[in-house]
């Protein structure tokens, strides 16, 4: 029983930190105990607690799944919005970037106002187009 007892120690506390969204955990901790959990069922076959505990264990590490998977999948539609925001932008600093006498703007005295009205016009406009459909 004492072992039960320690299961549901480490369970609470993986269950906690779950809830208060702490990395300090990791999956090595889930099979670890999990390892331990069905060592314990398959030298005590007769206890039907361990296998309470092990299904909650395996809840706790779908919800911990959950919960890393919508972690990245907001790091990777950030980052899909600024490299769509900065796109545009290098291919202005292409097009203007040329060696070329004949690249529109080059040469006068407002190409250079025009490309920073151009920059931060893109920027605005995709900035908001972005915000408005909530992908921020």
């Amino acid at each position: 029983m004492e072992k039960i007892e320690l299961f549901r120690k480490q369970i609470r506390l993986l269950e906690s930190l779950i809830k208060n969204d702490k990395d300090t955990y990791d999956e090595w901790d889930f099979y670890r105990i999990k390892k331990e959990m069905l060592e314990f069922k398959y030298l005590n076959p007769d206890n039907y607690e361990i296998e309470k505990l092990i299904s909650l264990l395996e809840s706790l590490e779908d919800a911990h799944n959950k919960l890393q998977d919508k972690k990245m999948n907001h790091k990777l539609n950030l980052l899909t919005v600024w490299s769509t925001i900065f796109l545009p932008l290098s291919f202005y600093t292409g097009m203007w970037g040329m060696n070329f006498d004949d690249v529109p703007l080059l040469t006068g005295d407002d190409g250079f106002w025009i490309f920073v009205a151009l920059s931060v016009v893109t920027i605005v406009v995709m900035f908001t187009y972005f915000k408005r459909n909530k992908w921020f």
